[in-house]
């Protein structure tokens, strides 16, 4: 049976939606299936008891950093769904005392960006903040060899070994540890988490401005990527999912459906850990795709938790749209979600939104709602003891969130063709370096995308990497930048 020229995308995640775009952009014929019936992958929002509309499952959070991603919608026409702050802050809170601490970005260069604000900051000792310097020091100097090198090392045994104190770690390392890659700094990978370090907090001077949602994310950026993937002719099949790989003479040349065989010359899986494994695996598969899959199923996956809690009025202070708290293993982080969403994107709401998202929250999956809410309320109460009255408290627990990135993580990471078979690779657990973010799967889209229009001739893609930019899309946006929105 002769394959015909289309390009068949398995996944309708951002990794997925951006690879079809990515080809379909440059001529290539292209079908998305999605088992799901909606596109946007683990962005969703999610229906609740006792609530008028949807929100999102989690709270998601983007960087000027995030380019491809920004460019991704920017191409989709998307760009008011997001504000990006015009200069970087990071308010942390110190839950008993209700004292906010901000670290912002100055006129010194990277890495000492931030050093003015954070020596001022309180809820680090000064002997923290001159241990710190050793580490950025480290960081700096590091080279790309001998970061990728560091896989083998718990972050933590590294932070340790360049001088950092207790507190530090505690309350400035490893919650953006965790934030970022969904796992602490003992079970991290140092390759990973420096990574994140020289590229996002210490990188460029605006690279890690936050960027906040103005509205819920299945309302905005499921439609966009729909009407973007017709306007370039993809054809989006949702509710489908794929059932197996069909091999033709060693290779794959298709995929099965319940509604029968999908021929292909190509099969890119933007497919989670779980469902790529299953499809690689097979009496006629062959031993590189029986190989990835054994290695994607060591890789494994970390939880997330997203705690919801609607109150009367607002919570955290004015002009203070989020805070790290030190020192809480569970309720790490609250969000103003209402104050992040644009007014009419607020109706249906019980209540003033404050979003946590729980970070490597596997230790906490089998907690009952009652005992995290018990937790919820005596930090907000005790940081802030006027906080307004509870009205409505949601729990979503979402266990297979992101790609665990523990020591020794960074080698069983593939690259898209490793498989063989055909297959080329796409989802978020390439070997990229950048974590499970809206970034990281955008970023392992494209290089699927690129894989294959170099293997068809395309001159421009066979030297792309992911550092760069899209050729066929949008600039990411430098702060100020026309069009995009600020705060």
């Amino acid at each position: 049976m002769a394959a015909d020229s289309r390009v068949v995308v398995v996944g309708g995640g951002l990794a997925g939606c951006a690879c079809a775009l990515g080809l379909a952009g440059r001529g290539v014929e292209v079908t998305l299936l999605e088992a799901g019936s909606t596109l946007g992958g683990r962005v969703q929002s999610v229906n609740l008891k006792g609530m008028e509309r949807g929100i999102d499952n989690s709270q998601h959070a983007a960087f000027r950093v995030y380019g491809r991603f920004l460019q991704l919608l920017a191409t989709c026409d998307a760009r008011e769904i997001i504000k990006l702050q015009k200069r970087t802050t990071l308010p942390y809170l110190e839950v008993e005392k209700g004292r906010i601490s901000i670290v912002q970005s100055g006129r010194l260069p990277p890495p000492n960006h931030l050093a003015v604000s954070l020596m001022k900051a309180k809820f680090l000792s000064l002997g923290d903040k001159l241990a710190m310097q050793k580490a950025v020091k480290a960081l700096q100097r590091m080279s790309e060899e001998k970061r990728r090198s560091l896989d083998d090392t718990p972050f933590i045994e590294w932070l340790q070994e360049n001088g950092q104190t207790e507190r530090a770690i505690r309350r400035f390392w490893d919650p953006l540890v965790k934030a970022a890659l969904n796992i602490d700094s003992e079970q991290a990978s140092t390759s990973v988490a420096c990574f994140l370090f020289r590229r996002g907090l210490f990188g460029d001077p605006d690279a890690f401005d936050v960027g906040s949602f103005t509205s819920d994310l299945s309302d905005s950026i499921s439609p966009a990527l729909r009407r973007t993937l017709a306007r370039t002719g993809v054809e989006v099949r949702t509710s489908l999912p794929v059932t197996g790989l069909f091999r033709e003479e060693g290779r794959v040349a298709g995929v099965m459906t319940r509604e029968g065989l999908l021929t292909a010359s190509s099969v890119v899986l933007c497919t989670p850990i779980a469902a790529t494994a299953r499809l690689l695996t097979g009496a006629e598969a062959s031993v590189a795709s029986h190989e990835v899959a054994d290695r994607l199923a060591r890789l494994g996956n970390t939880a997330l938790i997203g705690i919801h809690a609607f109150h009367e009025g607002p919570v955290l202070p004015s002009g203070i749209p989020f805070v790290t708290c030190c020192d809480e293993p569970l309720i790490q982080m609250l969000f103003d979600r209402t104050g992040e969403l644009d007014e009419q994107n607020r109706e249906g709401l019980p209540g003033h939104w404050i979003s946590v998202a729980v970070s490597y929250a596997d230790p906490y999956l089998d907690w009952d709602d009652e005992l995290m809410r018990t937790e919820y309320e005596r930090v907000v109460y005790a940081a802030f003891p006027d906080a307004p009255t509870i009205t409505q408290f949601h729990v979503i627990r979402v266990k297979r969130a992101t790609t665990a990135l523990t020591v020794g993580s960074q080698r069983l990471r593939p690259d898209p063709s490793d498989a063989g078979e055909g297959v080329i690779l796409g989802g978020d657990w390439l070997d990229i370096d950048w974590p499970s973010t809206m970034e990281g799967a955008t970023r392992a889209g494209l290089s699927a995308a690129a894989t294959i229009l170099g293997h068809r001739g395309d001159s421009l893609m066979r030297g792309w990497q992911h550092d760069d930019d899209w050729p066929d899309w949008p600039e990411p946006p430098r702060r100020g930048a026309e069009g995009w929105r600020e705060w």
